[in-house]
């Protein structure tokens, strides 16, 4: 045939190289049997061109040779009608019999034309072109073949690679600033008036010349400014473009120059602990780029599929696939050059194989060509028809590999086939959405033996709604499969048009199973988005139906991501492909709508609903009254999350309008970002503009944001997203950032569901961190698998083998550092350890028996750093605690408020696996309560002498004291926020320094421990105990810092208040993170009814006031500290001795009495006292010793003390006295007292009466200075609030303890009805209330006296009259008292 004339056969929407769509060869067989036609109804034209077309008999054609021809010879008809417009020239050619008519299923052109309607229900006949024998015997098209694909074998893939690669490029490796291979040390947030006058102690280490200085500096200067004071001090002058950088000596860690020298977190921690900064300095040249990219990196191209962390299902078939290709070719080659169809069988028995090996995939065409071919060899039709079918059937094949390559990812491909589908928007498509249930493969044979009939439902939604009402398909019989296939071809029409869908729509497919008299069964379930690469779906689609647990999640390209692998039952689906539909999005309007102030009281509403802050938490109502006002709305009565996630709609029509709204909202916080991040808000848009925002964040906001950034990668619409490049840049310029994401996607990958996603995530990092840094994280994860393995085997054996285990896996964990080999920790990659303390590894005696590993710092000069190994347990709920806490500390650093805090490192390294730093020099509140055995846990003054045993100086201990009061206000705030539960002596650990902090956080958001189905009744608000307020208050001798306590947890709380809306956006994005005790709206309800955000200040203030002394009165906290200690009595103790003997020794080196001498009845004892290198000589006598001892254990744990030589063991001679005394000096010093300046004090200058050494009893103190009273008031809107804070010096007339309460009136008062009180504070001369009482209907303070009365039951005690009309409010003033009623 001319190529002019054109074939009128031809598929119009098929290239050349592209195969031709097959018919059902049964329904050709009956429409060639009765002549059947094709009528189209409303052109019957088409009818009569078909019927003059010339198309001899296959069988008898006498030029069969020449209408055999290769499939790249088929060439797309363009420009005319091919079954119109030639017709009137084949008048005068020999009429010849119709082609054998097909009906085919439901084409695309049917779902998308509705204009074409037929008279009956077969397609319109499409009979491929002749084909030239001579062709097909040489052309290499006959060959199917596998190509390797190493960026993926999809669109969408290669555009991923490109992406990332465009993405490193742009961060050139030779620029220092962009790649310098360095770990950067964390900055804080510090308020300017916590380094304004602060200094710390440094020493400086310089190898070239060697040398050491010590200098204090202050921590308000740059880094820079330092490094140049010390070059100046060593007369070194830098030359050209020279740079001198200082690390520190325990890590890898740098300083970076342009930065505040205190904001360091690690200069931070050395200051609290009043330790000197070992710093060492360094020319940048000498610098060792260990970790730094180079040339290589960035030439070597993105393979995602080599660096993802898990293998292709389809890589275990591919050579068997390739060698049946092979042996398809040479059958179909040796058909062909025989020319006769003696092998057929030979090729559809590998066209078979081929299925099978392609997960039992099939096609409709491919079956249909299978029995034509079955036909032509029953009929006996000769080998021209036969070819003619073998030539079908390879184009179905060819086809049938495209569309299973191109839905299931792999590493491997075939031949494209590109289809001529012109281009066209969505918002002119005017049909309504529909798709064809085409068949399912892979179905289990027990699903088919077990069922009646399958039914499958699809849901068309957007986010968590539904666009229309569920669409269920029902009642395909499961008698109908053949074999693990069934074949349903069922339409499902939504009624929505295309172009009214949300760009983020989504279906979610459910196969169910059903048997007569039973409830359906869910047996699969899948998603897929209708959207992606702004293109809507299209074609044959393949999905992999997952039989993991339904999740209740948010349906997302992430999760449709899992069914690209054919692992189960296998859904085939087919869309319109007419056309490529792409989206574009509305453009927002020009200007803002956002422009009408509201009055007061709308102002007032608008506000109390905003302060729910969370989304979740709004009702409809209130949605609905928010959006209805969205034009009175702006930034300062609410937020921009709580206005656009209230919109009713989302559909295209309606995202102007809100797109208008979020231009013209700035955003300024963290948390209004993160809340647009959550699965609330779907659109990629808004979405992009959160991330732009994040843009602006530093490297260690964004890392402390990491894991909710992590959790939501899953809602980003494409692999190539905004958040995933943002973070993907990120960890190009600073390596902790590229570290801790690399080990969260570890982490992130044991959930199945997403496993798919998250995997190519973790290679684009890969890719981007180059080949140092990515063999520096292999290094970390070998390491981890050690220490994990060594730690699961320790759990897993008897207890009394454990110790046996241990050391063989000393062996193996040491083995990992033979031959010199060093490796950064995952949890500080500027940590580097080259080998392990062997002697230093032990395991805890608890169910988990965690490992805990002392590694040797690979820096000579660094300390060793110890790190728990725990299997069996989820650390993410711990990551999730400490994270947060450590934001608090930030906001609190922020605000100009140090709280002291000591929060330790903790990863999830993968499924009940993880590490956790050890903080050194802390032990457990229990072990310090042994030291007085069980009885410990009930007495008052274990802490004081603890931290008198360590603390030598009055110095250290006061600054112990002031580190405990800062620290435990600060956890008293975080524990109750997070309602962190099951806290007992165990799970709170102490520093020498004073700094307290908390461990093992199992319980959290109020979900206390349960005996069965009742909850353990231990729960207090938070644990603050007498034995902790006894120690801050000295016993009682100082309560002013009782005050200073509470006033101290009031403004941490107050602080983190304000910040409501930060802690429940982190939250609010771990709720799908696995996390038991973090997972739904309950509990973050918890946290939210905690932080009680529409409570003022003052009022916030009076409630924690009132959780602390409920904590302080509970008394079961009590009885589980003494049920712990039962339990971890011998182990904890043992802890504690272990830790005295390491401590340092300094003062009085000895102490020996001499001689002695009697005066009349009174022995006197010569004491030579030996301090550093010169002595002194005291007189004391026997008594005065005595008193010394009785001194001592009121500052120290008696158990530790030598026994004092009581009257009963001393004979009646001064000298056996002396030599007893002697001994009991010699162990004294030899103990825990040795170089003690409090015992210093007593041997030099004699034991004191002071109380702080012998306090007397409450009841005999008397105050020496005149009473006064705290009040903080506040005047606004017509209302007036007091708070009573504290009164200080109180006392009954006879100077004895009272029971104190407070007494209000507001004068004038005519009709006496302003009086109000507080709650009595029982036994406190200094009682502190926090209490808030109010005045309503005030309105003006002109002439108005607030009267205060303190009273006891046993009558009046003091008093004061304060004029309210000039007082300055909102501070908090003292008022002194009189003694006399006013």
């Amino acid at each position: 045939m001319d190529p002019e004339e054109g074939d009128p056969w031809a598929m119009c929407r098929w290239d050349g190289d592209s195969p031709l769509p097959l018919a059902d060869s049964w329904k050709m067989t009956i429409s060639a049997g009765l002549d059947l036609s094709v009528f189209i109804a409303d052109n019957e034209l088409d009818m009569y061109s078909s019927l003059l077309q010339p198309a001899p008999p296959l069988q008898d054609h006498p030029c069969i040779e020449s209408h055999v021809r290769p499939p790249s010879q088929y060439q797309m008809t363009s420009g005319t009608n091919p079954r119109v417009s030639n017709s009137t020239k084949r008048l005068g050619k020999p009429s010849l019999p119709p082609p054998k008519p097909p009906c085919r299923r439901v084409t695309s052109d049917q779902l998308t034309n509705p204009h074409k309607r037929f008279s009956c229900n077969i397609d319109l006949p499409v009979v491929p072109s002749r084909l030239s024998r001579a062709n097909a015997e040489t052309n290499a098209n006959w060959i199917l073949k596998l190509s390797n694909s190493p960026q993926g074998n999809s669109r969408r893939l290669a555009d991923f690679c490109r992406t990332t690669s465009r993405v490193m490029s742009q961060y050139n490796h030779g620029d220092w600033m962009c790649n310098p291979g360095l770990v950067w040390g964390r900055l804080l947030p510090l308020h300017e008036k916590l380094v304004q006058s602060d200094k710390v102690n440094i020493s400086v280490t310089t190898e070239f010349p060697p040398s050491r200085l010590c200098l204090s500096t202050p921590v308000s200067r740059t880094v820079g400014n330092l490094v140049e004071e010390l070059l100046c001090m060593l007369d070194i002058t830098p030359g050209h473009n020279e740079q001198y950088l200082l690390k520190l000596c325990d890590s890898e860690e740098f300083l970076r120059n342009g930065e505040m020298f205190g904001m360091h977190e690690s200069v931070k921690r050395y200051q609290q602990q009043g330790l000197e900064v070992p710093l060492r300095l360094l020319c940048q040249e000498a610098v060792p780029n260990e970790l730094a990219r180079d040339g290589e990196d960035e030439t070597r191209p993105f393979n995602v599929t080599h660096l993802m962390g898990f293998a292709y299902v389809f890589k275990t078939t591919r050579t068997i696939l390739e060698n049946r290709l092979s042996s398809y070719s040479k059958e179909v080659k040796q058909m062909m050059r025989s020319k006769c169809g003696s092998n057929i069988n030979q090729i559809l028995e590998e066209v078979r194989t081929i299925c099978t090996l392609l997960s039992d995939v099939s096609s409709r065409e491919v079956e249909d060509a299978i029995a034509e071919i079955q036909r032509v060899i029953v009929l006996k039709l000769g080998p021209s028809e036969c070819e003619t079918r073998v030539l079908e059937l390879h184009q179905a094949l060819r086809k049938l590999l495209y569309t299973f390559f191109s839905n299931f990812e792999s590493d491997v491909g075939t031949e494209e086939i590109f289809l001529s589908c012109p281009p066209a928007k969505v918002v002119h498509h005017e049909g309504v959405f529909q798709l064809d249930l085409a068949a399912f493969y892979r179905l289990k044979s027990n699903w088919l033996s077990s069922f009646d009939y399958f039914s499958i439902s699809c849901t068309l939604m957007y986010g968590f709604r539904q666009l229309c009402e569920t669409a269920l398909s029902e009642n395909i019989s499961t008698t109908l499969s053949l074999g693990n296939k069934l074949h349903c071809s069922r339409m499902i029409v939504f009624p929505i048009q295309i172009k009214k869908l949300p760009y983020e729509s989504m279906l979610r497919f459910r196969l169910l199973g059903s048997k007569q008299g039973k409830s359906p069964e869910l047996l699969g379930w899948a998603v897929l988005p209708l959207f992606s690469n702004k293109t809507l779906v299209s074609g044959t689609v393949l999905l992999s139906l997952s039989t993991f647990s339904e999740l209740t999640d948010l349906p997302t390209p992430a999760l449709s991501d899992s069914h690209r692998q054919p692992t189960g039952a296998i859904l085939q689906l087919g869309f319109p492909d007419t056309n490529k539909w792409k989206y574009d999005w509305p453009n927002p309007f020009p200007g803002s709508i956002l422009a009408t102030p509201p009055f007061e009281e709308l102002q007032q509403k608008i506000k109390e609903v905003s302060q729910k802050h969370c989304l979740l938490f709004l009702t409809e109502n209130e949605k609905s009254f928010l959006w209805n006002k969205r034009h009175y709305c702006n930034k300062e009565n609410t937020y921009v999350h709580l206005l656009l996630g209230s919109a009713p709609r989302w559909h295209p029509e309606d995202l102007t309008e809100i797109y208008t709204i979020l231009e013209h909202w700035p955003l300024q916080n963290p948390e209004e970002a993160l809340f647009l991040l959550n699965d609330c808000f779907v659109d990629q848009k808004i979405r992009r503009v959160a991330i732009e925002h994040m843009e602006q964040f530093s490297d260690e906001e964004l890392e402390e944001y990491l894991p909710q950034l992590v959790q939501a990668l899953k809602l980003e619409w494409d692999l190539d997203g905004s958040l995933v490049l943002l973070l993907l840049r990120r960890s190009l310029l600073n390596v902790r950032v590229a570290q801790q994401l690399y080990w969260l996607l570890e982490d992130a990958l044991e959930d199945n569901h997403y496993r798919s996603w998250y995997s190519k995530m973790q290679a684009a990092l890969k890719h981007c961190c180059g080949r140092r840094l990515r063999q520096e994280l292999e290094n970390e994860q070998q390491l981890v698998k050690v220490l994990s393995q060594a730690a699961n085997k320790i759990r897993m054996v008897e207890k009394p083998r454990r110790k046996d285990v241990l050391n063989k896996e000393k062996i193996n964990i040491s083995n990992f550092f033979k031959d010199r080999v060093s490796c950064r920790l995952p949890l500080d990659p500027a940590v580097c350890v080259d080998g392990v303390d062997a002697e230093a590894c032990m395991f805890y005696n608890s169910n988990s028996a965690p490992l805990e590993v002392s590694f040797v710092n690979a820096d000579t000069q660094g300390r060793n750093f110890s790190v728990i190994c725990k299997t069996g347990d989820n650390l993410r709920q711990d990551m999730l605690v400490l994270q947060i806490v450590r934001i608090m500390d930030r906001v609190w650093l922020q605000s100009g408020l140090d709280m002291r805090m000591v929060t330790y490192r903790c990863i999830s390294t993968g499924k009940e696996q993880g590490l956790i730093e050890v903080v050194p020099e802390a032990v457990t509140l229990a072990s310090i309560q042994q030291e007085w055995g069980l009885g410990g846990t009930f007495r008052e003054d274990t802490l004081e002498k603890w931290f008198h045993t360590w603390n030598r100086t009055e110095d250290a201990y006061e600054e112990a004291v002031v580190n405990f009061l800062h620290s435990c206000a600060g956890w008293c705030v975080a524990t109750f926020i997070l309602g962190i539960c099951d806290r007992h002596n165990d799970n709170i650990m102490l520093k020498h320094s004073g700094h307290m902090f908390h461990v093992d956080f199992g319980k959290i958001m109020g979900n206390a421990q349960k005996f069965g189905n009742i909850k353990r009744q231990d729960r207090s608000p938070f644990v603050f105990t007498s034995e902790m307020q006894h120690f801050i208050t000295g016993g009682g001798q100082k309560p002013q810092r009782f005050h200073g306590f509470v006033e101290l947890c009031c403004e941490a709380y107050n602080v983190i208040r304000k910040r409501t809306a930060l802690v429940l956006s982190l939250l609010q994005l771990m709720l799908g993170a696995g996390i038991s005790e973090m997972k739904d709206r309950q509990d973050l309800q918890y946290v939210y009814n905690n932080l009680r955000p529409q409570d003022s200040d003052l009022e916030a203030t009076s409630y924690f006031t009132r959780m602390i002394e409920e904590s302080l009165s509970s008394l079961p906290v009590k009885i589980n500290f003494l049920i712990h200690s039962m339990v971890q009595f011998p182990s904890t103790r043992r802890l504690t001795v272990e830790a005295m003997r390491a401590n340092p020794c300094t003062n009085i080196q000895e102490a020996v009495i001499q001689s002695y001498k009697v005066k009349g009845r009174e022995v006197i004892y010569e004491l030579k006292v030996t301090i550093q290198d010169r002595y002194l000589i005291r007189e004391k006598t026997f008594s005065q010793f005595e008193m010394i001892h009785k001194a001592l254990q009121k500052l120290f744990i008696e158990s530790t003390l030598p026994q004092f030589p009581g009257w009963y063991k001393l004979s009646f001679t001064p000298s056996r006295r002396m030599s007893l005394l002697n001994k009991y000096l010699k162990e004294l010093f030899n103990g825990p007292c040795k170089g003690n300046e409090f015992v210093c004090s007593l041997f030099l200058d004699g034991p004191s009466t002071d109380v702080t050494l012998k306090p007397r009893r409450k009841a005999d103190v008397v105050p020496l200075t005149s009473p006064q009273v705290q009040l903080c008031m506040v005047y606004r809107d017509h209302k007036l609030s007091v708070l009573v804070k504290h009164i200080k010096n109180i006392t009954l007339p006879k100077g004895t303890c009272p029971d104190t309460y407070v007494v209000t009136r507001l004068r004038p008062d005519p009709e006496n009805c302003s009086k109000k009180k507080t709650r009595v504070v029982r036994n406190n001369y200094h009682p502190t209330f926090n209490q808030l009482i109010e005045y309503s209907d005030v309105q003006s303070l002109e002439g108005k006296v607030l009267e205060l009365q303190v009273k006891s039951k046993k009558g009046f005690l003091a008093a004061t009259n304060i004029s309210l009309a000039d007082r300055k409010m909102g501070m908090e003033e003292w008022f002194l008292l009189g003694n006399c009623s006013i």
